[in-house]
């Protein structure tokens, strides 16, 4: 594999014209280590990457396509970029391929690392606040929703308006926002098409120096989409079937008599043949959904997580590897996976450690 798509060789040499850059406030850096993550969802576990950068004010724009963003990039000087590697975090270099940031949310951001690490405590310390509240106020536990639902009320009422909260409404109106936080700000914008796994890459110069980093959010270098293929070959089925409607008048009105079948089908039926169903065909569930399954049934058995009485596992057991898929590639996978069971109706609770988790889902 390449250590980076080609269109970013198009982004250097400023020859991507079908996209349009919107830029926003300056990101600033303070310790010279930057992260990528989704904000809503990771950000007081992300890592920084290993590269670090200048400290600063520097300029952040994302990249659109037709709507959509594209790329989100900060730039750390004005020289020429000629070459361009993967981003990576601390312990990711023997990972094959590109790693990335996983997308929950429909946001990434670029922020320093110091407003992780701030930010980071200040959860912590507001989560213990809380849990002391509630103790003292009899909420029990056990009861998942009644705590919950007392956890977030008691978080409003002591931590105030969260920064964070308008990030989704704000990127509604505009493609890229600032966010003042403790110690500095977050630059968020849109995930491209929505949730999964997105690589960064650094743009280096002739000395190898960090002149940029992007976010390729996976819009550019793909190709065209099927369903356009497919709209092109409908079109001489619809002249075929326009053709015998006229040839057969007004007797027979094909859009009327015919209401959903297109193509073929509809020729069939307008000519009085009459198609043979197709066989029914049964399949088993697939390797993955039984390694999944089997491996919720170890986590139960070992005692590593708890699931409420009467769950499907089997439907438990397909949203599970829906998530399992979506986080391929992604750092920490143990962390996202934990965060995710907490947050499931299903599972009344969670004992194993994210390290614990990774491990087994590493296997």
């Amino acid at each position: 594999m390449s250590d980076a798509p080609e269109w970013l060789t198009q982004l250097a040499a400023g020859s991507l014209e079908e996209v349009s850059e919107i830029g926003s406030e300056p990101l600033r850096v303070t310790s010279g280590r930057l992260v990528a993550c989704d904000p809503l969802v990771f950000l007081t576990g992300a890592d920084p990457f290993a590269r670090e950068v200048p400290k600063g004010k520097h300029d952040v724009r994302v990249g659109e396509l037709e709507g959509e963003t594209a790329y989100a990039i900060v730039r750390f000087g004005k020289g020429k970029i000629t070459k361009w590697e993967v981003a990576r975090c601390p312990g990711e270099e023997d990972v094959e391929g590109w790693p990335g940031y996983g997308v929950d949310s429909g946001i990434g951001c670029f922020v320093d690392h110091d407003v992780v690490t701030k930010y980071a405590a200040d959860e912590e310390a507001l989560s213990a606040k809380v849990a002391a509240k509630l103790a003292e106020e009899g909420v029990d536990p056990t009861d998942v929703i009644a705590y919950h639902a007392a956890l977030e009320e008691g978080r409003a009422e002591l931590a105030g308006d969260d920064p964070l909260a308008a990030l989704e409404r704000s990127l509604s109106h505009q493609p890229v926002v600032s966010v003042e936080l403790p110690g500095g700000n977050l630059v968020a914008f849109q995930s491209g098409v929505g949730d999964g796994v997105y690589a960064s890459f650094w743009g280096l110069g002739a000395r190898g120096k960090a002149l940029a980093l992007v976010t390729d959010f996976g819009l550019l270098g793909r190709p065209a989409s099927a369903g356009a293929a497919e709209e092109d070959d409908d079109e001489p089925e619809d002249d075929e079937l326009g053709a015998l409607e006229k040839e057969l008048g007004d007797e027979l009105s094909l859009e009327d008599d015919l209401g959903d079948l297109r193509g073929l089908d509809a020729l069939a039926a307008a000519l009085g043949i009459q198609a043979e169903p197709e066989p029914e065909t049964r399949q088993g569930p697939s390797p993955l959904f039984l390694q999944s399954r089997d491996l919720l049934k170890s986590w139960v058995k070992a005692e590593k997580i708890e699931l409420e009485e009467g769950v499907n596992l089997d439907a438990f057991a397909e949203a599970f590897l829906e998530k399992l898929v979506s986080l391929s590639g992604q750092r920490r996978p143990g962390a996202h996976i934990a965060e995710w069971l907490l947050e499931r109706a299903e599972v009344a609770d969670v004992y194993a450690s994210d390290d614990e988790l990774e491990e087994d889902l590493r296997r």
